[in-house]
């Protein structure tokens, strides 16, 4: 009796079977993250989740699912798993095991249309994450988790560490599969082997029957098991409208099982139990070598590797910069106006006006008070801001920032686009022409039928084709990156190569600033300097920056007012004194300079008015790369100066346009038709920078980031430009060869496969051997390429 009711235990959260050595008051579970939650249920007085009339009309998964993410409803939980969350919108990463290929990423990333409360999602490929954007309103955290879990990409969620939702082992098992179709490949060729080698006759029938039976059953764990990925992935595309490239290879496993199944049972021959299990072990080979590729190109990349971003942190009341990667849990940082948070932290001191449109597309602006918590991504507009981080930096969200839906630009039809096209009518054709090959050989030679069809939708798959650009572009971008530019996603590439005209500003862009300032004016001294220092300690452009580190070092002093506008100046009340610092136009003052290579910042403190004048020179090789560039494009220079050096540079333009106010450059850049590139200091410029095709921003040693760029270059690099753009134009070449490759590839297999000259077992061989030709070839040419145009 004890046995029999040890074996009817049951776990009382999640169902499973267990035995009784984990217990909470009366009940059984499987493990501690059911006692657990159970537990944290009990607390909340939340038990009724348990009652079964709670449970009607459910189906049996979605109870389980339900049950299994029901702490998600717990709030303390929730504000340790998202990663933003305003009134209507919450963000949220998520580790999916289950992602493992193309079609995975194009039903995910397809969400929104799944369900409308869900705004964006968007898939890391190589740390198999989601990041989701959702109206918490209309679906909470659970339910999400539900969703996707119902959709066979249950989100991997550890209740001991919320902090890590990665979990090291993947639920695809993918070496355990390969080991199962390996041992039943082996097997399957050795029962096999009898049958072509006894051309004499000499095994009899009941040798031959066994040894069938033997393979029948071996097919079982290929189909059930190896196999069981490709099933379910292909039928969440066919429940959702998305054909992927899972279904014709399902349908190929199945006709090599059915048709196996019917000889062996019928005893009409042996089956095709041996290519059946060949053909999954072959596949997830090359499932598993995908997988390991990408991982090793590294194709994330490590934000605060390569921008030049650094933050104000105080440290024992005093102000120092440090690198982002530096940042910990603890750390107070100095938010300035226009300055984005890095890290969710708790408000410790002033009043946040903090702009999340980089973040959710919205640009309505959020009020925050001391002790409220701040997240990263939300731009401060006003006064200084002092937080205590809670978290440490998360590279990729701040590259997920930088791609922000809000930034997002409207391009013709690009390569993705073509490569998704293709892809949705693909599987279509590969069916058609399946079944087309079936019926021929129907018609002609009957006995070649299942061969033809099964190597037709083996063969044909498109592994290779989908590989071309991430690996072409992820290759260029690690080569781009080593040259001092830095893109904001791979399409960037495709643009630059379709640039047909090229727009520069002037200020900080063709010119740099020289160390030493030179004043003239009324003394600001004492509490004025003070004042002044501490203003323009919170102002975000980078010639009040330069100002501020050359002032003397002065007590800072609280900002109770601060109004700032780009590529004119900014007025605050610091300390009950106003002060106003900017153009000559903001100030309503004459400017008086007796060189173009200068720049001038007029300022008024309380009644105390005056002039800083930074010295600026052309960069070295400037002219030469304009020259150069002059040769293949069209050049525009867009400058805020006035037209006293208009002689020396309009031998390199094809049209200058002088004392152009950052609006006034948009409204150019809007009115031109051509694919413009616009190279700018990345503040006064971001206008221009997000409405030009693209958008490359020159750095110097800024304290800040703006997603509005497609790009952050170096400024020891800016005459490579020739070179870059050269280089993404040759990008563009290997990957229309390397498309050819791979649909040559294609017909020439798909010419054997539906002449009956080609074994399913080799079209799985071929397959990998495809990606592996496309990879290698895309790896050698680019490198080569950027070897030649770089060294």
């Amino acid at each position: 009796m004890e046995i029999l009711q040890a074996e009817k235990l049951s776990c009382h959260h999640c169902g499973d079977a267990c035995d009784d050595s984990i217990q909470s008051e009366t009940y059984n579970f499987c493990c501690y993250g059911c006692k657990a939650v159970y537990e944290l249920l009990s607390q909340s007085n939340l038990t009724q989740y348990y009652s079964e009339t709670s449970l009607e009309n459910k189906s049996l998964s979605e109870i389980k699912a339900e049950r299994k993410f029901v702490f998600l409803d717990n709030e303390d939980i929730q504000r340790q798993l998202l990663k933003f969350k305003s009134e209507e919108v919450s963000v949220v990463k998520l580790f999916l095991p289950g992602i493992h290929c193309s079609s995975c990423i194009y039903l995910l990333e397809h969400l929104p249309k799944i369900e409308p409360s869900i705004l964006r999602a968007e898939v890391n490929f190589v740390k198999r994450e989601i990041i989701v954007t959702f109206d918490h309103n209309q679906r909470s955290l659970k339910d999400l988790a539900v969703l996707l879990s119902q959709l066979g990409y249950p989100p991997g969620i550890s209740l001991d560490s919320l902090d890590k939702t990665k979990k090291e082992v993947s639920k695809s098992n993918i070496g355990t599969k390969i080991a199962v179709a390996g041992f039943c490949f082996g097997n399957a060729m050795l029962m096999s082997m009898p049958e072509y080698l006894d051309r004499n006759f000499l095994l009899t029938d009941d040798f031959k029957t066994v040894f069938n039976w033997i393979n029948f059953v071996l097919a079982f764990p290929i189909l059930l098991y190896s196999a069981s990925d490709y099933f379910q992935k292909a039928w969440k595309g066919i429940r959702y409208n998305n054909l992927n490239i899972d279904v014709p290879i399902a349908l190929g496993i199945l006709t090599l099982f059915g048709r196996s199944a019917y000889e062996i049972i019928s005893g009409t021959g042996m089956g095709y139990v041996d290519s059946l299990a060949g053909l999954v072990f072959f596949l997830l080979i090359g499932k598993w070598y995908q997988g390991k590729t990408y991982q090793a190109l590294a194709f994330d990349r490590d934000f605060t590797s390569y921008f030049p971003v650094s933050v104000t942190c105080k440290v024992d009341e005093e102000e120092i910069q440090r690198p982002l990667k530096e940042l910990k849990k603890g750390d107070l940082v100095v938010i300035h106006n226009d300055e984005l948070i890095p890290a969710d932290g708790i408000l410790k001191q002033g009043k946040g006006n903090i702009d999340y449109s980089f973040v959710t597309g919205e640009s309505k602006r959020e009020r925050r008070e001391t002790s409220q918590q701040v997240y990263a991504g939300g731009r401060q507009k006003g006064g200084e801001l002092i937080i205590e981080l809670t978290e440490t930096v998360n590279n990729s969200e701040l590259t997920r920032i930088w791609n922000s839906v809000s930034f997002k630009k409207q391009r013709g039809n690009d390569l993705h686009t073509w490569v998704d096209k293709i892809g949705k009518y693909f599987t279509v054709i590969i069916i058609l022409l399946a079944v087309g090959t079936g019926i021929y050989w129907w018609l002609n030679d009957p006995s070649l039928i299942w061969n033809s069809m099964t190597a037709v939708l083996i063969v044909a798959c498109p592994c290779a084709l989908a590989l071309v650009l991430p690996f072409a572009y992820g290759h260029a971008m690690r080569k781009l990156g080593k040259e001092g530019l830095y893109l904001k996603n791979a399409e960037v590439i495709e643009s630059m190569a379709k640039v047909d005209s090229v727009v520069f500003d002037k200020t900080g862009t063709l010119t740099a600033m020289q160390a030493g300032l030179e004043y003239s004016g009324d003394v600001v001294d004492g509490i004025e300097m003070a004042s002044l220092k501490s203003a323009m300690g919170n102002s975000a452009h980078p010639l009040s920056r330069l100002i501020h580190n050359e002032l003397p070092d002065c007590e800072k002093l609280p900002i109770t007012q601060f109004n700032e506008e780009t590529g004119k100046g900014f007025e605050a009340m610091v300390n009950g004194m106003q002060v106003k610092v900017g153009s000559a136009e903001y100030l309503q003052v004459n400017d008086e300079r007796s060189s173009i290579n200068e720049s001038q910042v007029f300022l008024k403190v309380g009644k105390k008015k005056g002039t800083f004048t930074i010295k600026s020179t052309y960069r070295k090789g400037i002219f030469e790369m304009i020259k150069q560039l002059g040769k293949s494009y069209m050049l525009t220079l867009l400058s805020g100066d006035n037209n006293a050096e208009k002689s020396k540079l309009e031998p390199y333009f094809d049209e200058l346009r002088f004392k152009q106010s950052p609006m006034d450059k948009l409204e150019y850049l809007q009115s031109e038709n051509l694919n413009s590139l616009m190279v700018g200091d990345g503040l006064n410029d971001a206008g221009a920078l997000k409405e030009a095709a693209v958008g490359i921003a020159i750095s110097e040693d800024i304290h800040q980031f703006s997603p509005a760029c497609d790009g952050i270059l170096s400024s020891n690099n800016v005459t490579l430009l020739p070179t870059i753009l050269s280089f993404s134009k040759s990008v563009i070449r290997v990957v229309f060869i390397a498309f050819g490759i791979s649909f040559l590839y294609n017909i020439v297999g798909l010419s054997f496969a539906m002449t009956g000259h080609l074994t399913p077992l080799v079209s799985a061989v071929l397959m990998p051997i495809s990606s592996v030709t496309v990879v290698g070839f895309i790896t050698l040419l680019i490198g080569w390429l950027g070897r030649k145009n770089f060294s």
